[in-house]
């Protein structure tokens, strides 16, 4: 027997003892007193050595490798002598003498990490855009996946822990950057996979199989999921949003954006484990976006849009605003295995979203874009809108899980492939739900998250806002509303049914009505108040623009209809309808305020104020600041009975004539309910108490501080935000007067 102590006998004893687990090593030390384990040579000779030694040389020994240039094979050994250490953590609790050895020594402990550091930065040193061959991409992703898993070997399997040492650690901002990196290198080379066709030629990576995709995928997303797990504590993602290689690059939003395009071939549509890998990893991309947009430390947004990377990260905002659309329509509710979680794909999404359309970059963004989605949906039938927003028990929901990642069964797989004993049986890891929420919860979460996107976007502020988009959401919104269910809306929402163009106004507002009660009923356990209440103005000012448009097109059909088919030409310029007082630009597609439609034309086209209130109605439509939960929200009409009342009130002439006193009557009664509800935010008390203000302070809405002292004197419920939205409009009211 020889004992082993030069690096070239290292490499033998790594080359041969990789390949036993902590079980087969734990009977061999067993067997042995001496603390030794012995092996066969590459020459089949015996050799002994000391696993003592050999544990205290072998992370030097394979950081020397490392730095070592062009060295054929490199790659493969340093994962064999990854999955060794990996093997000895596993031995730790069943010896006692190993565990001494390994985890105790504070020297050894700070040299394995200085080797996960040094490989992850060779790895992710390099931004690829495209792949080596199979082989070669499998195992690079093997090795980035191993080397990240292999902190919880020997340091904690709690993600917390590993924060505090990373973050302890000269080089962790390298790391940091260089992590990402090295994932972003695997979710390319994945892509290239995933968009390779049987049918195409040449053939340039050579033959991938399902399997062998299946296993790459699971590589890739056991590395992301690392990544995800760090993210979760908030001193890592301060550290990483103020990480200027990250955000002056844009490699997290690389990463991102690479893991959101993510598209599944023909090839492989039946691959289950694949389609739930990748979908769970869009969920984790997506939550560590949020998180790191969320940070406190720095804008990571204002960051991005610094270093010019602003279009980066509007791609980014282009597939969260596709997922939406998918996650909300009904082609997406076929439920999955339930063997294979898909993540929380949509609620990622919808809470990155809420991010998004609070922030300044990207507000016009979404209220282009999402503004037709949310027509889309208020424009479902009302089955189908219930059943998406306003009910706790849903016909499915997402799932979310986290792989249960072995690297001794991943290394050996991959290494597998390259010896001469040919490949193993695919390894297939087991998963381990994580935290997944009730139905009712998922469901109030995911009606939250709708509530406060159309309160971000509704809400204008004039000191962060930009003037020309004051009304801007809500006149797309009405676009998008006016729009053939047959064609966009159906593109929308796939799968979806629409209500009628005929009812399409009675429909619109059933549902509103049906989303601010369900809203209420949110308080305070899923929803806050200051975004109901943003939600119940939007509706009170939605609701008489959709009375308007789809009300006078029903008289108009009626006018054609009493005189043979020829409209008269005594039409009256009617009264119109105001949100804030103010002209909009000559340039917008629809002029709310001044109710100035173009439509292929630049005509104005008169609008129809024929509303006629019963005192129930009105009781219905005023509340005010002082009044019950239970009356809260009743602004709206509800379940479309006021514009059932107004159908009949068109039905009372043959002709579909309205008298003149009757619509001058009918517009005084809904001027006054209107300027009601536009009060009801704040009681009669309060609303007084203001006006005053304003009148010894007119530029109020301009001075924070001002803001801020009122919303205290006035209630504790009324934000800083929700007094400036108000002011704001009570301010242009009085300008324009």
């Amino acid at each position: 027997m020889v004992r082993l102590l030069q690096p070239k006998h290292m490499v033998q004893a790594v080359n041969a003892l990789h390949w036993r687990n902590s079980v087969e090593f734990h009977k061999l030390l067993k067997d042995n007193g001496d603390f030794s384990i012995c092996f066969n040579s590459d020459q089949g000779l015996p050799q002994k050595i000391s696993v003592e030694k050999m544990v205290k040389m072998l992370p030097r020994h394979l950081i020397a490798v490392v730095m070592t240039p062009n060295k054929d094979g490199k790659s493969r050994y340093i994962l064999c002598g990854i999955r060794l250490l990996q093997t000895f953590c596993d031995l730790t609790p069943r010896n006692v003498k190993l565990e001494q050895v390994l985890l105790d020594d504070v020297k050894l402990s700070a040299q394995m990490i200085d080797l996960v550091i040094i490989v992850i930065i060779a790895l992710g040193r390099n931004r690829k855009e495209s792949c080596n061959s199979n082989k070669e991409s499998l195992l690079e992703a093997t090795l980035v996946a191993s080397c990240l898993h292999l902190f919880h070997g020997f340091i904690s399997p709690n993600s917390q822990d590993l924060v505090l040492v990373l973050l302890a650690h000269p080089r962790v901002d390298v790391f940091i950057d260089s992590a990402f990196g090295a994932v972003l290198n695997v979710v390319i080379s994945l892509k290239a996979k995933l968009l390779y066709r049987q049918t195409d030629s040449p053939k340039r990576l050579g033959a991938s199989s399902v399997e062998e995709v299946n296993f790459h995928c699971q590589q890739a997303e056991a590395a992301l999921q690392f990544l995800h797990s760090l993210c979760q504590h908030k001193p890592f993602r301060d550290r990483v949003a103020k990480n200027k290689e990250l955000c002056g690059k844009g490699g997290v939003l690389r990463l991102a954006q690479s893991i959101l395009s993510l598209a599944i071939t023909p090839e492989f549509v039946g691959a289950t484990i694949t389609i739930a890998s990748t979908s769970r990893m869009k969920a984790k991309v997506l939550s560590i976006l949020q998180h790191l947009f969320e940070a406190e430390s720095v804008s990571f947004l204002d960051e991005v849009a610094n270093a010019g990377n602003l279009q980066l990260a509007k791609t980014i905002a282009s597939e969260v605003l596709k997922l939406l659309r998918l996650g909300l329509s009904k082609a997406s509710m076929a439920t999955a295995s339930p063997d294979y979680p898909m993540g929380f794909v949509l609620l990622n999404a919808m809470r990155l979203a809420d991010v998004l359309t609070d922030d300044s970059n990207f507000r016009s963004f979404f209220t282009e874009h999402f503004s037709m989605v949310l027509s889309a949906v208020f424009c479902l039938s009302h089955g189908d809108f219930l059943s998406m927003l306003c009910s706790s028990d849903l016909s499915s929901r997402e799932d979310d899980a986290n792989v249960d990642y072995d690297l001794f069964k991943s290394a050996g797989w991959v290494l597998s492939i390259f010896s001469s004993s040919g490949q193993s049986v695919t390894p297939q890891f087991k998963l381990s739900l994580q935290n997944n929420l009730t139905m009712s919860s998922y469901a109030h979460q995911r009606t939250s998250l709708f509530i406060k996107m159309i309160a971000n976007l509704h809400c204008f502020v004039p000191n962060v806002c930009e003037e020309q988009d004051r009304n801007r959401f809500i006149q797309n919104v009405m676009s998008g509303l006016r729009k053939d269910p047959s064609s966009i809306l159906i593109k929308m929402l796939p799968g979806s049914s629409y209500t009628p163009v005929a009812q399409r106004g009675t429909g619109v507002c059933r549902n509103l009505g049906s989303l601010l009660r369900h809203a209420e009923s949110l308080i305070p356990s899923s929803l806050n108040e200051e975004d109901f209440l943003l939600l119940r103005v939007f509706c009170d000012q939605l609701q008489p623009l959709i009375h308007s448009e789809f009300e006078e097109r029903q008289v108009q059909v009626k006018d054609i209809e009493g005189t043979g088919g020829n409209l008269s030409g005594k039409q009256q310029r009617k009264e119109i309808l105001n949100l804030n007082n103010e002209e909009a630009s000559e340039n917008c597609d629809v002029r709310v305020e001044g109710m100035i439609t173009k439509q292929g034309v630049n005509e104005e086209v008169d609008t129809v104020e024929r509303l006629k209130e019963s005192d129930a109605d009105a009781s219905n439509l005023e509340t005010s600041g002082s009044d019950t939960s239970s009356n809260r929200g009743k602004g709206l009409v509800e379940d479309g009975e006021l514009v059932q009342n107004m159908s009949k009130r068109f039905k009372g002439s043959a002709s579909g004539e309205v008298k003149e006193d009757e619509k001058s009557e009918t517009f005084l009664v809904f001027e006054k309910q209107r300027t009601k509800r536009k009060r009801s935010i704040m009681n009669d008390d309060q609303t007084g108490m203001i006006e005053k203000a304003l009148a010894d302070e007119p530029d109020m809405q301009r001075n924070s501080a001002s803001i801020q002292l009122w919303a205290d004197k006035l209630s504790q419920k009324v934000s800083s935000r929700i007094l400036l939205f108000l002011i704001s409009n009570r301010y242009y009211e009085r300008c324009t007067c």
